[in-house]
């Protein structure tokens, strides 16, 4: 048999295997502060430098409203006690997905929220501690723009500074527009510039659906919001390039003219790595929720992918990018009440895999679950809800279980099962002009890696060698066995150990 042939053959079967290579299973679900007649809403986690796992949420008693955070340094195997973040009682806003917000940098952590100020209008406050959670500041207003500032967002970048984005209305709740913010490490002296310049034309973003904000690596700053255009109410990207003053104009993401008459209450969730964005988003006309995503260096959102098309999604869907695959939660209303649902998308591909019921209460369908998220923590993959199962919602969990990997040789061979052989996502994917080939061997062994292009040509042998049992990783630079840099486009990059053998893609960019 030719040996090209052969190549395509195996090319093949690697295609097939690419698009149902990431196999996981949600674990049993806990409640880890459960607080009988409290109300547990809008759930928020991040992960510290050291490894620990941060999370806020809303609990309200009555009428009286508190931030309450904890932490676990085991990786969600036990929590700390609860406590309040918030000094001043009854004074608290939540409502929509406009909840608490954590992030962290380095043993300083900072919960973003929304409080009365002593005018009695609406505005963002933020707590912060400097001891890894052991102990909170009180709360220090941080928008400054006059009467009713909602719907923030905070993002810290690599310096430490603090990126804020927020909605700002006059007294009477007329829309003046979104603005953004910075301050120093150490500061919470948040510089404003002027209105990310999305209020024009008959344009301003919907009034009612929160935005989200995320930082690229290289200082850009990029913002995902609905927008509102006589009723159509479609999403949309501004950014703002580093060493740029001004936004960049709106970027469509969806294109549905999207007519909702009343507030949808549901806005995008962005995320970024070195080289791709994806949205993800609902549309009321459809009643179905979708990921799109685009290279960042030239962002053209013309990758949709419809998370589950039966016309049931309700009005929320959360993702986050994790090397080379989307991960997302939406909320499905198939048996009366509202389930959350997990998928996965591969960057290149256009159909959602591992799709799966995240709850697995047994109540199915007939209790509300609500205010998805999802964190990477090391290498496990948690999902924190509101839970009503209960009767009061309260946060519940899950963490997924990565399951063994079935690794098709070719069509005329049987599956064979490897627990512990793996070759990962090249990240960044795409890339330019470098990308990280992870790998894991079970054993010692004969390794070799091996880089193609979609003619079966060969480009370059990346690891020819003996190698010790392990995590491993190696970097291509986009050039072949000569030195010379190859043109852009798709690559496949195979790696053969004894009886193992698996290929991946990656998309080179110019």
């Amino acid at each position: 048999m030719p040996r090209l042939f052969i190549f395509h053959h195996f090319l093949l079967a690697a295609f097939a295997y690419c698009q149902n290579d990431l196999e996981l299973t949600w674990g049993q679900e806990q409640s880890p502060f459960p607080n009988e007649n409290v109300h547990q809403q809008f759930p928020d986690a991040v992960v510290g430098d050291d490894g620990s796992i941060h999370i806020v949420w809303l609990e309200q008693h009555g009428n009286q409203k508190s931030i309450m955070y904890c932490q676990s340094s085991d990786g969600a195997q036990s929590f700390s006690q609860p406590q309040q973040v918030n000094y001043s009682n009854n004074n608290i806003i939540a409502y929509m997905q406009s909840g608490p917000r954590i992030r962290a940098y380095e043993e300083k952590l900072y919960v973003t929220f929304m409080m009365h100020d002593e005018t009695n209008y609406q505005s963002v406050f933020m707590s912060c501690s400097f001891d890894n959670g052991e102990t909170w500041n009180e709360e220090v207003e941080i928008s400054h723009q006059p009467h009713r500032n909602v719907y923030p967002d905070v993002e810290i970048d690599s310096n430490g500074d603090i990126h804020l984005i927020y909605y700002n209305f006059n007294q009477n709740w007329h829309f003046n527009g979104v603005f953004y913010a910075v301050s120093t490490q150490d500061s919470l002296d948040f510089i404003e510039s002027n209105s990310l310049g999305v209020v024009s034309d008959g344009q301003e973003p919907c009034d009612c659906c929160q935005p989200d904000l995320a930082l690229s690596n290289m200082g850009g700053v990029y913002v995902a919001y609905r927008n509102n255009i006589s009723s159509n109410r479609d999403h949309y990207l501004v950014k703002l390039e580093a060493g740029d003053s001004t936004f960049s104009e709106p970027i469509m993401i969806s294109d549905y003219e999207d007519y909702i008459n009343f507030c949808p209450t549901s806005g995008p969730t962005i995320s970024l790595n070195d080289s791709v964005v994806s949205v993800s988003y609902f549309v009321y006309e459809t009643h179905s929720s979708y990921v799109n995503y685009s290279s960042l260096s030239d962002i053209d959102f013309s990758n949709e992918t419809v998370l589950n098309d039966n016309g049931n999604q309700q009005n929320h869907s959360f993702s986050i990018l994790h090397e080379n695959f989307i991960h997302t939660t939406w909320i499905e209303n198939i048996a009366g009440n509202a389930d959350i649902y997990y998928g996965a998308l591969e960057i290149g591909e256009n159909e959602l895999q591992n799709i799966q019921r995240v709850n697995q209460d047994s109540t199915y369908g007939m209790v509300t679950q609500k205010d998805p998220i999802l964190l990477w923590a090391d290498s496990s993959l948690f999902c924190f809800w509101s839970d009503g199962r209960s009767g009061d919602f309260q946060i519940y969990f899950s963490e997924a279980t990565f399951d063994t990997i079935t690794v098709p040789i070719d069509s005329r061979e049987p599956s064979i099962v490897y627990d512990g052989f793996y070759l990962y996502p090249a990240y960044p994917n795409p890339f330019n002009p470098i990308t990280t080939l992870r790998y894991t061997l079970l054993e010692d062994i004969k390794v070799n890696i091996t880089i193609y292009d979609m003619m079966g040509r060969q480009v370059c042998t990346l690891v020819s060698s003996y190698q010790n049992a392990g995590h491993k990783s190696i970097q291509w630079n986009g050039t072949n066995t000569s030195g010379q840099s190859v043109s852009a486009g798709l690559y496949l990059y195979t790696i053969q150990a004894g009886e193992f053998r698996q290929a991946k893609k990656m998309v080179l960019l110019k």
